[in-house]
């Protein structure tokens, strides 16, 4: 069964995904909550990790910015709560990348 989901383009080996290093986000953490209007969220986060930044998985303190999105909800709420995290707009995440570039 392997062997057929292999043929089919089922990629079995976990490659270690290179990260970008020294990039104009570098050291900087993201995360993404509610719908982007103009990107998917993955082409979001590819953009981050492509420009040395980090995708992190929940709010706390080591965030350093939310992107939000229409119908934002907990993670914005937790947010507001932590001063130290930069709450931003899927417009002003792309200045920032176009501005970095």
């Amino acid at each position: 069964m392997l062997e057929v989901l292999e043929r089919l383009g089922l990629q079995l080996k976990n490659e270690k995904k290179e990260l970008a290093t020294g990039g104009n986000l570098q050291g900087l953490t993201f995360l993404f909550t509610g719908t982007l209007p103009a990107l998917k969220r993955s082409e979001a986060e590819a953009m981050v990790e492509a420009n040395g930044g980090k995708i992190v998985s929940g709010v706390s303190a080591k965030l350093n910015y939310l992107v939000t999105g229409e119908e934002a909800g907990s993670k914005l709420e937790k947010a507001k709560k932590i001063n130290t995290v930069r709450i931003i707009s899927e417009a002003e995440f792309l200045q920032m990348i176009a501005d970095k570039n």
